[in-house]
């Protein structure tokens, strides 16, 4: 189930790549990745817009996008394995 989850999460953050954004956005790299995680834990909790391109993302290439999705997911997906990892018993 997580995996769908993550799956659906990762189209809901790839889709709006081929968004176009105005010559005359200043690209702000780090805030992109800032509002992408936010969409991303939104995403997770079900209340998401869908295919949107973050305003923050104005201006910065598609190839940093993809990178920071990636980046998202592995951290966030990253932290669930832990999380059920620690929260499982052992069994003798």
């Amino acid at each position: 189930m997580r995996a769908r989850t993550a799956a659906a999460i990762a189209v809901l953050l790839l889709a709006p790549l081929t968004a176009c954004s105005s010559g005359g956005d200043k690209a702000d790299p780090a805030a992109c990745k800032a509002a992408m995680a936010k969409q991303f834990k939104d995403a997770a909790k079900g209340s998401a817009a869908e295919n949107e391109r973050p305003a923050a993302c104005n201006g910065v290439d598609d190839k940093t996008v993809q990178k920071y999705v990636g980046e998202i997911m592995e951290s966030e997906i990253g932290k669930q394995v832990g999380d059920s990892l620690s929260s499982a018993t052992a069994q003798p």
